[in-house]
């Protein structure tokens, strides 16, 4: 039978892997503290995207990765609000293409909307879904993944009218 002290002293599987996962998850959380900052200020988007700040006078490569972002104003039913995203002047060559598009809605429960993995046999960067949302304001980004400079965003502001989803 063993004592109390020897079994501090042994190394089980189980305990092994329950210290790897406890230092996993602190390094999760230790890595994720900054992220977290930079939600509550707002901006964040602006420290790891890239978007187009002018349109009207925007250079080449912001041209190329304008993402258009389409949904109504106000949103009469919260369980389907269409939604489309679209870059209308990117090429969807070989080597030179959107491969991911990312719609989220941090007001809602539920933030992942949907990722939408693209190639270039699609010939152009669009897609059109409809999403669910929670009642009252909401802010939806879509998030372009160019394979040569990087991901960009559009942001728009909607309403869903009172009930929501």
């Amino acid at each position: 039978m063993a004592t109390v002290a020897d079994s501090t002293l042994t190394f089980t599987r189980r305990r092994i892997l329950g210290a790897v996962g406890v230092s996993l998850g602190g390094l999760v959380l230790a890595g994720l503290w900054p992220a977290q900052a930079a939600l509550a200020e707002g901006d964040w988007p602006l420290k790891f995207f890239k978007t187009v700040a002018d349109p009207q006078n925007a250079t080449p490569l912001e041209k190329e990765h304008l993402v258009t972002l389409r949904l109504p104003v106000i949103a009469e039913d919260g369980a389907n609000v269409p939604v489309t995203v679209s870059l209308e002047n990117h090429p969807m060559d070989p080597d030179h293409y959107i491969k991911s598009i990312q719609i989220l809605n941090f007001n809602d429960p539920v933030i992942g909307k949907g990722i939408y993995l693209l190639f270039p046999a699609n010939g152009q960067a669009f897609i059109s879904t409809q999403i669910r949302s929670d009642g009252g304001n909401a802010e939806v980004y879509a998030i372009a993944e160019c394979t040569k400079h990087g991901k960009w965003f559009a942001k728009k502001t909607f309403k869903v009218s009172l009930g929501g989803c």
